[in-house]
């Protein structure tokens, strides 16, 4: 059970979860799996700090942002969640949107036609080049396609777990026995880190600007960087491989970037992007552990005990979504529904992911400008989906392209 849950926690969690509030793994204090949409809710805006941060997360966030935003814990986390929230306020997206639509355009005018193309890293590219040309501001200088190469080398380092990451091993032991961040990849973009942050611009509105004061810059830069490429990529990814497989939809999609071009709200788009990330979250699993010994759902919890939130379960859970693993965006349209508590591709409660409206608009934007200019087919093999850290396919998902007539 452990190897599984290491080598891929897909196949770990139980298939009755979809049907299910609740397992408990075997052993008293093995793993409990939660899928109610209240507890859930109890356990991540827990006002009563009863559940934080496992060790295993707390590598995994320490490798990826050092102290920064995402591995900071307390007042240090509240201080740095405060100054970076401007950079994602409705009106900072809208300025961010232009941008947005630029690098789509740049990239649906050099897309190879006829060729079979994975989307994962072909619109990663797309990504790359927004980050570092919002988030991280001045940032034109440095190749964004070599940035886009190198993040899911990183990613990879940054995500290798085995039984070295739950055994009682000191932080700086670990980090030397793995071998992690000696990569040539992962010394480059730490450099091009420090190199922002040692000229961030001073206007206000610039997330370098926001973050210059507190916490450490060039870890914040690092972790944006990759984090904010992983989400959205992934998300873009699987979003256009679904209008691959459903024309209609795509043709939808067309038809609201083709007659209202200057409406960034996008509905039509915007539901798609919704749907694609119920199907496939970019967080597939959320991690807590128990503080202090409690009680949820009948089960008695455990001080250290993990409790695992299975949010691609939950959001394809049979007692919650009608047909759930239909693709549906109708409903996240207006005169849609779905279930409270139900829907969590960026988290929730103090920890939901400060970036979710900047990465849903980018997502948008990135499928409606492609979906304009082209029409895409699938193609190869159907993906193998993994939830090793972020919900992705291990053979890629491959379409093809054709300009529209």
């Amino acid at each position: 059970m452990l190897r599984h849950a290491i080598a891929d926690p897909a196949r770990a969690i139980p298939a009755s979860i979809y049907d299910e509030w609740s397992y408990a793994l075997p052993g008293p204090r093995s793993p409990l799996v939660i899928a109610e949409p209240d507890a859930v809710r109890a356990i991540l805006l827990d006002p009563g700090a009863t559940f934080g941060r496992n060790r295993p997360l707390r590598t995994l966030m320490r490798r990826a942002w050092g102290n920064g935003l995402a591995a900071a814990e307390g007042e240090s986390w509240a201080a740095q969640r405060r100054a970076a929230a401007p950079a994602f306020r409705p009106s900072a997206i809208a300025a961010a949107m232009p941008v947005m639509t630029a690098a789509t355009r740049h990239a649906a005018e050099r897309w190879p036609c006829g060729e079979s193309v994975d989307l994962q890293p072909a619109l990663g590219r797309i990504v790359a080049r927004i980050v570092l040309e919002t988030l991280l501001s001045d940032a034109r200088d440095w190749d964004s396609d070599a940035i886009a190469a190198d993040i899911p080398e990183v990613m990879r380092d940054v995500a290798r777990f085995g039984l070295l990451e739950v055994a009682p091993i000191p932080a700086a032991w670990l980090d030397r026995l793995r071998r992690t961040g000696r990569s040539d990849a992962e010394a480059r973009l730490r450099r091009i880190a420090r190199d922002i942050a040692a000229r961030a611009p001073t206007e206000p509105h610039h997330l370098t600007a926001l973050l210059r004061d507190v916490g450490p810059l060039a870890d914040n830069l690092f972790g944006f960087m990759i984090a904010g490429f992983e989400t959205s990529a992934l998300g873009a990814a699987w979003a256009l491989y679904l209008l691959a497989l459903h024309p209609d939809w795509q043709a939808a999609v067309r038809a609201e970037a083709t007659d209202a071009p200057d409406d960034t709200t996008r509905p039509v788009a915007r539901a798609v992007v919704q749907e694609a990330l119920r199907l496939y979250p970019p967080g597939p699993l959320l991690v807590r552990a128990a503080t202090r010994e409690t009680e949820l759902l009948g089960h008695r919890i455990r001080r250290g005990q993990t409790v695992i939130i299975p949010v691609f379960a939950i959001h394809r859970h049979r007692r919650l979504w009608a047909d759930p693993d239909r693709f549906d965006p109708g409903r996240f349209a207006p005169a849609g529904h779905y279930p409270r508590g139900a829907y969590l591709p960026f988290g929730a409660g103090p920890r939901l992911c400060i970036a979710a409206g900047f990465a849903t608009a980018e997502i948008a934007t990135i499928v409606a400008g492609l979906v304009r200019d082209l029409h895409f087919t699938p193609t190869g093999a159907a993906p193998v989906v993994s939830l090793k850290v972020s919900t992705h396919s291990t053979t890629g998902l491959h379409v093809t392209a054709q300009p529209v007539a």
